[in-house]
């Protein structure tokens, strides 16, 4: 015990703020915080995940074929690729945005009827109705696609009744409320409400059991727009490897079968425009090619027809044997003409096509033969984009910032094709001439021959050069058929729409976690912005860095039961025809072992330590800084834990102003102001002993005089205290509070020793420094301090101590 009043500057300070110790302490002292806490937002979220409709995910797996073969790795298809079948490579992420763009999705919604939604209403939460699980279809006569619909239904399957109600329409700014109520009796049919007329008819694919309850229903229709971007906002798609080209598609929904649906239909879509984007090119070459053969046709009718005249009018024999040697040397140049010249023919065919108005935004025809694999690559290249641009302006429009950017590209890009077309006209122009060049120097050995054999040679080499073109253009028409029929779909299904068959949401784990810790954060939190915030003392720890010596600490204990001293004080009994006060018992008591008897005993152990060397110097003033930081009490109950040890102990009540201790032996009409004005010079018969505690006397104040502070210092204090000091072991002077008034620098002088009361929780940190400077400048005799109502928590008489002292005397 005499460890206590070893001075703080042998020991380690500590900081004054909140450590987690201390934190951890305040917060067991709120327990009742956090299990209020833990009680309210718990229940509210269990509630919440009660009355949230479960959702479940689904996800697919689809493989984005690889087109650059002709249409995929199908045998057929690569049986003739090498045919030059017109082909497109597919970017695996250009797809990954085809799947996820707003006008796929659409076409989804209004292939599934998304818009509408059937709701049966139960507790904790409604059941969303979809497909298989749906009895009714319902469909909106009047509906304008951007208006939002809502009523409820109430079906009777016994009367069948059938009640509409709580109508509800929005559109634009405008919201509408319809109180009416209709009543349909008998099989369903075409309803006029308030919001229009509304076809109720049975599902055919319900495989649900028949209805045989009253059901409430709410039904819902939403702006198409509305729904798009909800469902676009719930798609996620990304691909299965940053290597691979599988995207997977999921989807949450409170339908299973919605969320499979909405992934398989998206998928189908998709394909279906794919096919038909491509099968555009291809129609768009077929009749390109049809037409060019058209005119071939009637071109090779009228040289044949040339030729048959020419011979019959000229007599002109077969020139094959006589040409033998002349045409040994000009086989080779005519081959070579008869490929430019091809090529040169498609090239201007082409231009022509562009040289049309009417084809301005039409695809251009590719793999026509023209030799410059360069321009059928951007001919390709437009195509696409053009394809994709009027996509764009079918869902949207052409003032789309996004259509008019399409538009230049596309603009730019015509103007390159028109540009390499007309350079590949002329190069191949210059290659005819320069052939022809070569060939008339050959000729030139001709000139004996016959000029009917010449006519008739040029004749048949425009008849030979239209021939091949026409049969060129033949298999080109086939080759174009041929990928028609044989092109495969962009996609193959990897796996189908699958998933967990538990919910995924609400997480309840999750969201009972998160709500467990924020039921201790909130109580956490303001705990520790009070404590934070708290600039009082709070424990010994508080005041580890004084230098004055240490007395002891009091904790605060509640009050006892059956006693409420505060509320006896002020009970009054008649006694001899006066009224006075009911005394109040000490609260240290003779053989009892709780947390206050037990620290009143280590206080008065260190004290008797203090004064053991000294048995003159036992008159002890108790004073604080505040009011109400316990003086009165400290006194008296010091007071008895002293005379239960068989010491005599005297306590005078110095506050005359006030009379705290007198309060505690009834607050008599006799006492010190009596002695100091003179009254009496027996100070002793104005003394009260407390039977309930042998040895235990107090000096009252009487009554309260006006002047407390002048009789104090008349000197008769002074001699009173001189002979208590030799008649009793022990005196206490309970004293008014430091600088609140002069009484006690007064009674300074007649004291051997100061008791300091610091009161945990009114004290301010910052003066803990003033009392200790009270101290070091020995401004009082022989001072210590003493703590007094700390909490169980930061006491070190906690709950350890507590359960020390109360399990064998309970």
């Amino acid at each position: 015990m005499k460890q206590d009043i070893v001075t703080s500057s042998d020991s380690s300070a500590s900081e004054s703020g909140l450590n987690i110790r201390d934190f951890l302490n305040a917060c067991a002292a709120k327990w009742k915080w956090f299990v209020v806490s833990l009680v309210v937002i718990m229940t509210l979220a269990v509630m919440f995940v009660l009355i949230q409709e479960p959702k479940y995910m689904r996800t697919e797996q689809v493989l984005i074929k690889d087109q650059d073969a002709g249409g995929g790795t199908d045998a057929i298809a690569s049986a003739f690729s090498s045919m030059g079948l017109g082909a497109s490579n597919t970017n695996v992420y250009n797809e990954l945005i085809t799947l996820q763009s707003p006008a796929l999705i659409s076409q989804v919604v209004d292939r599934l009827d998304l818009c509408t939604t059937i709701k049966r209403k139960a507790l904790p939460h409604g059941t969303t109705l979809y497909g298989s699980s749906q009895p009714f279809n319902v469909t909106f006569e009047d509906l304008d696609p951007n208006a939002y619909y809502r009523f409820q239904m109430e079906v009777d399957p016994e009367t069948k009744v059938t009640k509409f109600s709580k109508f509800f329409l929005a559109l634009g700014d405008e919201q509408n409320n319809y109180d009416d109520e209709v009543v349909v009796k008998g099989d369903f049919k075409t309803v006029r409400t308030p919001i229009g007329r509304i076809t109720i008819t049975d599902n055919p694919a319900y495989t649900g059991d028949p209805i045989d309850e009253t059901t409430r229903y709410k039904v819902t229709r939403s702006p198409r727009y509305s729904t798009v971007d909800s469902y676009a906002k719930q798609l996620k798609a990304d691909l299965t490897d940053k290597d691979a080209e599988v995207i997977d598609l999921s989807i949450k929904s409170v339908n299973v079968q919605l969320a499979e649906d909405f992934l398989t239909t998206l998928v189908e879509v998709y394909n279906q425009d794919w096919m038909s984007d491509k099968n555009k090119m291809a129609i768009a070459t077929s009749n390109f090619i049809d037409e060019r053969l058209r005119l071939l046709q009637s071109e090779l009718g009228s040289v044949d027809s040339d030729i048959m005249s020419y011979k019959s009018q000229t007599m002109v024999p077969d020139l094959e044997e006589a040409a033998k040697l002349n045409m040994k040397t000009t086989q080779d140049l005519n081959a070579n003409i008869l490929e430019v010249t091809n090529e040169m023919g498609m090239a201007e065919f082409v231009k022509e096509y562009l040289a049309n108005p009417a084809n301005q935004h039409a695809v251009i025809p590719v793999n026509t033969g023209m030799g410059s694999i360069q321009l059928e690559s951007q001919i390709a290249n437009y195509n696409q984009m053009l394809l994709l641009r009027n996509n764009l302006v079918t869902s949207t429009s052409a003032n789309n910032p996004l259509v008019k950017d399409y538009d230049n590209q596309l603009k730019g890009q015509r103007e390159m094709i028109v540009r390499g077309v007309n350079n590949q006209v002329a190069s191949l122009r210059k290659a005819v001439a320069n052939l022809q060049g070569a060939k008339g120097e050959i000729q030139g050995t001709l000139k004996t021959a016959p000029k009917q054999a010449l006519h008739l040679l040029s004749v048949e080499r425009q008849q030979k050069v239209k021939e091949a073109l026409y049969l060129y253009l033949l298999q080109k028409r086939e080759e174009n058929e041929l990928s028609q029929t044989f092109t495969a779909n962009n996609t193959r299904i990897i796996t189908p729409p699958y998933g967990p068959s538990g919910p995924v949401s609400p997480k309840k784990g999750m969201i009972l976690g998160v709500a467990f810790i924020v039921a201790l954060l909130i109580p956490g939190g303001i705990v520790y912005l009070q404590e934070s915030s708290n600039t009082k003392v709070r424990s010994r720890k508080d005041l580890t860095k004084m230098s004055t010596p240490f007395a002891g600490e009091i904790p605060y204990v509640g009050r006892a039961k059956g006693q409420g001293w505060l509320k006896k004080l002020f009970k009054v009994k008649k006694k001899g025809g006066r009224k006075e006060l009911e005394t109040v018992p000490a609260s240290v008591q003779a053989g009892c072992r709780d947390v206050l008897n037990e620290s009143f005993r280590i206080v008065r152990s260190n004290i008797d330590f203090m004064i053991q060397h000294d048995d003159t110097s036992n008159v002890m003033m108790i004073t604080s800084f505040n009011p109400g930081s316990g003086k009165s009490f400290v006194t008296y109950n010091l007071g008895a834990s002293f005379a239960i040890k068989n010491k005599t102990v005297l306590i005078v009540d110095c506050d005359l102003r006030h009379g705290s201790a007198s309060q505690f032996v009834g607050m008599p009409s006799q006492g010190l102001s009596n002695y100091l004005t003179g009254g009496t010079d027996d100070w002793q018969k104005l003394v009260v002993s407390v039977p309930e505690t042998p040895g235990l006397n107090v000096m009252p104040i009487g009554h309260r005089p006006p002047n407390p502070a002048e009789l104090l210092d008349n000197g008769r204090i002074g001699a009173l205290l001189k002979e208590a000091s030799k008649k009793y072991d022990y005196v206490f002077l309970d004293c008014p509070p430091l600088d609140v008034v002069v009484d006690t620098q007064i009674l300074e002088k007649y004291v051997d020793h100061t008791l300091f009361v610091i009161r945990a929780g009114l004290l301010e940190r910052s003066a803990v420094a003033e009392i200790d400077e009270l101290y070091r400048n020995h401004r009082f005799r022989h001072m210590c301090i003493l703590l007094n109502g700390t909490s169980g928590s930061e006491s070190r008489y906690g709950a350890y101590g507590s359960q020390y002292y109360t399990s064998d005397f309970s």
